[in-house]
């Protein structure tokens, strides 16, 4: 095989560019520069209509990648590419890579699913915790000065959490919830009959089951993938199927609820709160409610905090690199019919 030229269009250390041109196996790894990087979001987020005008002065590095790293690619941006054969996603979620054209194309595509489980993990329970000891009122009492008593707060121990979605991240989710003595229920899409006590959890219940898991919980995790089946997941029926008690953490991604009946159920009182790290539109706009709502604890999708987690991004990168020049199966493929 000859030796790929690969193009890295997102954030990524110069030490490990610098290795990357330094392996005698590779040609040319070549890193956009960071003023690109925003025509680049603006090309893909912007759809088709953005994407007409075309890779914008970034063509010959697309021309010659063998091998792109991205989070994300332009819409079309495979004709962009034609000796394109594999594309690292540097994140879990596939749906910036959507209109881009590489599956259609039958290019392989590798993401780094697990590596964020650990970082996700303490992100949900930093937000069960806030939510339930009403650290929010707290917090805005020591900054304006106040002594002042909170409404009642909650104890997770003995609280029983759902979490839709257990794979990598969800499991890491029940794994640190039942250190805190919680009884845990999970959904899992492969899942076909109620189980008890396996996989890590109490109850293994299949997709079907979710109005049960809604309401045995005290708090809802979302840890589920984007796709089809779960866009939309959670709207006006599943919230009202919630306990008035409960709490509603995603860290998955925003569209997998409905964000409009959300901000009703938590104004009126449906739920009694949500850990929201995820949102329909990122950045949220500042005008949005969502910033004001007492009963929300709000973080910029940073639970995944991938510093946290690089060395383990850059093994699997360096591993599937051995493969790919060796002409072996690669690791983390995202099957396209799924969409993980």
């Amino acid at each position: 095989m000859a030796k790929p030229n690969i193009l890295i269009t997102c954030p990524m250390s110069r030490e490990y560019v610098a290795k990357l041109n330094a392996d005698p196996r590779v040609n040319k790894a070549q890193q956009l520069p960071r003023e690109t990087w925003p025509i680049f979001a603006e090309i893909y987020n912007g759809g088709a209509k953005a994407a007409a005008g075309g890779p914008r002065g970034m063509g010959p590095s697309f021309e010659e990648a063998d091998i792109i790293i991205c989070q994300g690619l332009p819409h079309g941006s495979v004709k962009w590419a034609p000796r394109l054969k594999w594309v690292q996603e540097w994140g879990t979620g596939i749906e910036y890579l959507a209109g881009s054209g590489v599956f259609e194309a039958g290019i392989s595509v590798t993401n780094l699913a697990g590596t964020a489980a650990v970082p996700i993990a303490e992100h949900v329970l930093m937000m069960m915790l806030m939510l339930s000891r009403n650290a929010k009122t707290f917090m805005e009492n020591a900054h304006k000065r106040q002594w002042r008593p909170t409404p009642p707060l909650v104890e997770v121990f003995n609280k029983t959490v759902g979490v839709v979605g257990l794979g990598g991240i969800g499991g890491r989710v029940a794994e640190v919830c039942h250190a805190l003595g919680m009884r845990v229920l999970a959904t899992r899409r492969t899942a076909t009959l109620r189980q008890r006590d396996v996989q890590g959890v109490d109850e293994l219940l299949p997709p079907a089951d979710l109005p049960y898991l809604l309401q045995e919980s005290d708090f809802v995790v979302l840890s589920c993938p984007l796709t089809k089946e779960t866009e939309g997941l959670i709207g006006e029926k599943e919230l009202r199927a919630m306990k008035p008690t409960a709490f509603l953490i995603n860290i998955a991604r925003g569209r997998v609820v409905d964000e409009p009946v959300l901000k009703l159920a938590l104004k009126e009182g449906w739920i009694a709160g949500a850990g929201l790290d995820v949102f329909w539109n990122e950045p949220l706009e500042p005008e949005s409610e969502l910033w004001h709502l007492p009963n929300v604890v709000l973080t910029p999708h940073r639970a995944g905090n991938e510093g946290l987690r690089v060395a383990e991004a850059f093994a699997i990168f360096d591993d599937n690199l051995d493969r790919f020049l060796s002409s072996r199966p690669l690791t983390n493929l995202v099957d396209p019919s799924l969409g993980y």
